[in-house]
């Protein structure tokens, strides 16, 4: 994983051929009325109307800022106005780039949580992200029991306090990037897989019977932006070496 390449002087959609970028961004730092109006003028109507409908300001400003610098992410790597991406979503609701002509090889998935935002950028090859802020809520260990493999759940209920925390929220996130990545919801997901740490932020993907060869098609990373958030990345390497993972936080 780096931060920053020498390969930084390339352009960004080049440096997507060996490598994977994630952004960041802190919506509780864009607070310019002025910013804030130019980020509502780059989104579409449809866009415009779903920011309107939420009933709770932060939300409201949680998916202005995430909506308007996925787009002007995208507008890094390609030369069109911010405004003029067109994006469609599939039956469950991934979105994906629509505009005639613009390379179908460049993918992105959004993700935002309270406090931050994450955008992952590829190319040629299907993407998930999810964020999630760290804190405990709910029935975690009925969530696990519903959702996890049996491997997992056992190892769950051999944690207590900030370790249960951090194990629940990286199993949690791994199977919400994995299933954003397949374009599907993680309510269409089952348990017949497991994750095992590898090392350095790294984790595999270990199939039951008869899917046991899928692992190596697939590359996943835990990040952490921040001691309060946790962030996960999966990325389909179609058997290929793994990407390294570049992620920047992006000013105002």
């Amino acid at each position: 994983m780096k931060k920053n390449t020498r390969k930084a002087e390339l352009p960004l959609l080049t440096q997507l051929e060996s490598e994977v970028h994630v952004w960041f961004a802190r919506p509780e730092a864009i607070v310019d009325p002025g910013q804030l109006a130019d980020y509502a003028s780059i989104l579409s109507p449809e866009e415009r109307a779903r920011h309107q409908r939420f009933h709770f300001d932060r939300d409201r400003h949680l998916f202005l800022v995430s909506h308007a610098l996925v787009r002007r992410v995208l507008s890094s790597y390609i030369d069109m106005a911010p405004s003029a991406w067109q994006f469609s979503g599939n039956e469950f609701g991934r979105p994906e780039i629509a505009n005639p002509g613009v390379t179908a090889s460049l993918r992105f998935n959004l993700s935002h949580t309270p406090g931050l935002v994450a955008c992952v950028v590829t190319l040629n090859a299907d993407c998930g992200i999810d964020a999630e802020k760290i804190h405990a809520r709910g029935d975690q260990m009925g969530v696990a029991e519903k959702m996890f493999a049996e491997s997992e759940q056992a190892e769950l209920r051999s944690l207590a306090g900030p370790a249960f925390l951090e194990r629940f929220l990286t199993y949690w996130t791994l199977r919400e990037a994995y299933c954003k990545a397949l374009g599907v919801g993680i309510a269409h997901s089952d348990k017949d897989y497991c994750f095992e740490k590898e090392g350095g932020g790294q984790y595999g993907i270990r199939f039951e019977s008869p899917m046991s060869g899928q692992g190596k098609h697939w590359q996943f990373t835990i990040l952490r932006p921040g001691s309060d958030h946790m962030v996960a990345v999966a990325i389909k390497s179609a058997g290929q070496p793994g990407k390294d993972i570049v992620h920047r936080f992006i000013i105002p």
